[in-house]
């Protein structure tokens, strides 16, 4: 009786012996107890094959596992990667259209002949803007239209062999305004690219490039969180630009250029007969 219960005893320390977690006085006790009892020495021996068996296969988990977690991270990785390719891509790509639009527009730019004819619409305002150049002389017209489609305001510039001529028209008012010191004059061909290839290589990472069709022509749409640019794929001068949020509406600009088309006679100087003169 008196063994059995010491074999049960040390039965129940066997676990935390093996695991060395006895001091030196239970570890005596144990194995003196071993040393007679052949029983509980099987018993021991079976518990180290239970603890052997266990830890192999908490090794085996331990190691799938990590193989698992390792075959994820490649995944990712593979991902994470690819995604940056792609992200540089798309921004070469932007930057490669934007510069070679950018090198259309300083083609066409270096024209001095050309005719252009500019919209300007917000809210119920509508602005129309003709101009004739050529040769660095020019005939530019800016009149504003009213709600019922008639002329509210017009402004005149001439400019032709070194003589400046600048009129405005208001309602019946009729004024000569100070050449020297009126804004407006003549009207030169727009493009919103950038001609540095730098300049339009940081603008990629924050713009988005489009194609689209725009007042019959097919253009690039560059677009920023408060605009909108359509830009002629053809010449790299701008067809439209839309700029947002700017009082309760958008601004929306038309553009229109003709090239190689205005004469001489197109540049007529303007009748001053019943202008005042006003200093401006």
């Amino acid at each position: 009786m008196r063994e059995n219960k010491e074999c049960k005893i040390v039965q129940d320390l066997l676990p935390n012996y093996i695991e060395k977690l006895t001091n030196e006085e239970t570890n005596q006790f144990i194995e003196e107890h071993l040393k007679e009892c052949d029983e509980c020495k099987k018993v021991l021996e079976n518990m180290q094959k239970d603890i052997q068996l266990n830890a192999g296969k908490q090794d085996k988990r331990e190691v799938k596992y990590m193989k698992k977690y390792s075959n994820k991270m490649r995944v990712l990785k593979y991902i994470l990667l690819a995604l940056i390719v792609i992200y540089i891509a798309v921004v070469l790509r932007r930057t490669f259209i934007m510069f070679t639009l950018s090198e259309k527009a300083e083609e066409n730019k270096s024209y001095d002949n050309y005719y252009a004819k500019i919209y300007s619409y917000q809210g119920d305002s509508l602005i129309i803007t003709e101009s004739y150049n050529k040769g660095g002389n020019y005939l530019t017209t800016m009149t504003r239209i009213t709600d019922d489609g008639n002329q509210k305001t017009k402004l005149t510039f001439y400019n032709k062999d070194n003589e400046k001529i600048a009129l405005l028209e208001s309602g019946e008012e009729k004024y000569i305004l100070n050449s020297e010191t009126t804004t407006g004059w003549n009207v030169s061909p727009v493009t919103y690219v950038a001609d540095s290839f730098l300049t339009n290589m940081e603008l990629a990472f924050i713009i988005g490039v489009d194609s689209d069709y725009c007042n019959g022509k097919e253009c690039y749409v560059i677009k920023g969180s408060s605009y909108e640019r359509y830009i002629d794929k053809e010449t790299g001068l701008a067809i439209r630009n839309i700029d947002k949020n700017i009082g309760q509406n958008d601004r929306i600009v038309d553009y229109e250029y003709t090239f190689n088309i205005v004469e001489d006679s197109d540049i007529v100087k303007p009748d001053t007969v019943g202008y005042d003169n006003v200093e401006t």
